[in-house]
């Protein structure tokens, strides 16, 4: 006997078509059910391959957590998933950081080498006066913080995404959704 598909592999671990529809059926459960696809169609393919993309990128995280020692089981903050960090991060990273509790303990491992020179900071503020009229010295502590969370950020989504490309191999039908090689294709980059 067999046991469930497999949607995706990331390294060892099977990501299997029970874990997508569950993970579906959660969200067509969930306050936004009304903005969802409808089933059989082409976009509720691609909602489903957006899920597995979700999966595959929380598995790469937890087996991150795992490697560096992180336990998943303690309360870690969560990043809050809005427009201004999915256009930071992009999309499936935001989601992951504000969906999976130990995301933000293996962002901050990551990301904890991750620094802005000050002159860096000077210049910044010295092309952005309109946006910070008070002296340098005030508004140094803020654009320095700014800028390293904009570091940073591109440091993990660019850490997460090469990790995810060694370590997923995604199935026939659970493609990316902008994967020319099925017939739902329609996300362009």
């Amino acid at each position: 006997m067999t046991g469930p598909r497999a949607a995706a592999h990331v390294g060892a671990r099977a990501v299997t078509e029970d874990e997508v529809q569950a993970r579906v059926t959660a969200l067509r459960r969930g306050p936004l059910a009304t903005r969802l696809p409808r089933p059989g169609t082409a976009d509720a393919r691609n909602l489903r391959r957006w899920v597995v993309q979700l999966l595959t990128y929380e598995a790469v995280i937890e087996d991150a957590a795992a490697t560096m020692g992180l336990v998943t089981e303690q309360p870690h903050r969560r990043r809050e998933f809005n427009l201004s960090a999915a256009l930071s991060t992009g999309g499936v990273t935001a989601a992951v950081l504000a969906s999976l509790p130990v995301a933000m303990a293996v962002y901050d491992r990551i990301t904890a080498h991750i620094t802005v020179p000050p002159s860096e900071v000077r210049a910044y503020y010295d092309r952005n006066r309109d946006e910070h009229p008070d002296p340098y010295e005030k508004a140094r502590p803020a654009i320095a913080h700014e800028l390293r969370r904009a570091a940073a950020d591109r440091h993990f989504a660019l850490w997460l995404e090469h990790r995810h490309a060694m370590t997923v191999t995604l199935q026939p039908d659970f493609e990316h959704p902008a994967d020319p090689r099925h017939a739902d294709a329609t996300h362009r980059h």
